[in-house]
């Protein structure tokens, strides 16, 4: 196999392009990069175009079954230097893959209310490590999917694919074009929409999550907007310490839906088996 020596290559150029939105939008592609990513999305049947591999940093017995286990798929491999994998990638230390995929297609938003019965929306979320940590405790929480506001962040932006650690790969995850299409098929099928607000509504624990549950997020700065706070069924607040004025937004999330767990698995463990 040939090794690709040049930086300016240009496969090279062209899988670089896809550090920026703009152009992972156009063309539905995003990258992948280190070895338990790429593990990740193979175990979870991600569509891979093409697979960059630095064979010099290939050498733990881990990166080499991987490397054998890509070769088994078909999947088109890519040799290339240490040099060119450092300028392909978005960290400064890669490991030694970086892989180009496929976004999937956005699901459909009513299909999935009908089969599910817990989905996220982040309203303006702009900070990709708060992204990528939704998704991650989401998926961690046994939600479905993970949806975003028209203008929040990229959810396949490099910094949120590394801070969902894998998660992003089993979920319906995507930016909606219009949040309003979601909240309105979850209140149709009689799910509880809840909003977090700063200030008024009642704390998680007091809400009734045992049924299909939507749970809006709002933006670090200005929490939800005013038209999704309008659309919930309920509003929630975290009571916090008086010297404490909020909470991170993904920190947030994950206190209202490990309150969903914690009373779906209480409501589990009062059912009659074969029931």
């Amino acid at each position: 196999m040939q090794v690709i020596r040049s930086r300016h290559n240009p496969l090279v150029k062209s899988i670089r392009a896809l550090h920026e939105s703009k152009r992972r939008r156009r063309e539905g592609r995003f990258l992948i990069e280190g070895v338990r990513l790429l593990e990740e999305a193979v175990a979870a049947g991600v569509h891979l175009e093409r697979v960059l591999f630095a064979p010099e940093l290939v050498t733990a017995e881990r990166e080499r079954a991987l490397l054998e286990r890509l070769k088994a798929s078909g999947v088109t491999l890519n040799a290339v230097t240490a040099s060119v994998l450092t300028a392909v990638a978005e960290t400064e230390t890669p490991q030694g893959f970086v892989a180009v995929a496929h976004v999937p297609p956005p699901p459909d938003v009513w299909a999935l209310v009908r089969r599910g019965n817990l989905l996220v929306l982040g309203d303006g979320i702009q900070d990709p490590g708060n992204a990528g940590t939704i998704i991650r405790t989401a998926a961690a929480a046994g939600a479905q999917g993970v949806f975003f506001s028209p203008g929040s962040v990229d959810p396949y932006a490099g910094k949120v694919v590394r801070a969902s650690m894998g998660s992003l790969f089993r979920l319906a995850v995507a930016v909606l074009g219009d949040s309003g299409e979601l909240v309105n098929a979850c209140r149709s099928a009689g799910w509880e929409v809840l909003v977090t607000s700063p200030a008024g509504g009642i704390p998680p624990w007091q809400v009734r999550m045992e049924g299909p549950l939507l749970v809006i997020l709002g933006n670090e700065g200005a929490g939800v907007s005013s038209e999704l706070l309008a659309a919930g069924t309920q509003r929630v607040y975290i009571p916090l310490a008086d010297t404490v004025e909020s909470l991170n937004v993904a920190v947030a999330g994950g206190v209202i839906l490990f309150e969903a767990v914690r009373q779906r698995q209480g409501k589990n463990r009062g059912a009659v088996p074969g029931a």
